[in-house]
């Protein structure tokens, strides 16, 4: 996103304050971009790209209280058209980044922060291609705010017993299809509607790992989420 008068919007997450003042001192040289924002975390980068509404997120790895790479797969369905570029020391070392893991673009740390800047212009170029736009249907909207609040709450006792790897990306892409589609529902309970019909932009390697995540969800936690799961089921890409 640009605004008239001003360089493209970039948030940095770094837990680093020292890396993401370099980061922010390089960009600041390039009268295309604009820094608006910073996070130490990958749960602070979710909420200040809601709040800021970048074009770009420059993102590290290894953070605490969430890691960069399970930011990903939540902001896909929250932010669809926001670039993820990794910045990272374990670029090509340690982490793989596929499927619902997957960002825009990597880059390593330690290299000419020129080459950072250069991909995020290369990123910024052109807008992704793989944005899918779901229509989930008309939904009645208690129903679907109970399904909601549940998974809200199964979450977190579901990932904590999922093997980690893809099975963990899949799950918090399903999560981050839920939030997209809570917020809506939100919003239509907000205005006394009994009903609401829901749409969901997400990036396809997402929906696919969502897809994934329900498929293989325990019946009595399928049981809990009804009527979205077969809904989302139907409709998200295998």
């Amino acid at each position: 996103m640009e605004v008239a008068g001003r360089g493209a919007r970039v948030l940095i997450a770094d837990d680093k304050a020292d890396i993401r003042t370099l980061i922010a001192a390089r960009l600041g040289l390039d009268p295309r971009l604009e820094v608006v924002g910073e996070a130490s975390n990958g749960a602070e980068a979710i909420t200040k790209v809601g709040e800021l509404r970048p074009a770009a997120l420059i993102l590290d790895l290894q953070m605490p209280v969430m890691s960069g790479e399970e930011a990903i797969p939540i902001l896909r369905s929250l932010a669809p058209d926001l670039r993820i570029l990794v910045f990272s020391a374990y670029v090509g070392v340690e982490k793989d980044l596929s499927g619902s893991w997957s960002p825009d673009a990597e880059i390593a740390k330690g290299g000419d922060l020129r080459l950072l800047v250069e991909e995020v212009h290369r990123l910024l170029a052109g807008l992704p291609e793989d944005v899918l736009e779901i229509d989930v249907g008309v939904l009645e909207t208690a129903s679907a705010q109970a399904a909601a609040g549940h998974w809200a709450r199964l979450a977190p006792e579901i990932r904590e017993i999922t093997p980690a790897g893809g099975a963990t990306a899949d799950l918090l892409a399903l999560t981050g299809i839920f939030l997209s589609l809570g917020e809506q529902v939100r919003c239509a309970a907000a205005q006394g509607l009994c009903s609401c019909h829901v749409r969901v932009a997400t990036r396809r390697a997402a929906a696919q790992g969502a897809r994934r995540a329900l498929a293989v969800l325990q019946p009595e936690v399928a049981t809990e989420i009804e009527p979205l799961r077969d809904r989302l089921l139907a409709v998200l890409p295998a």
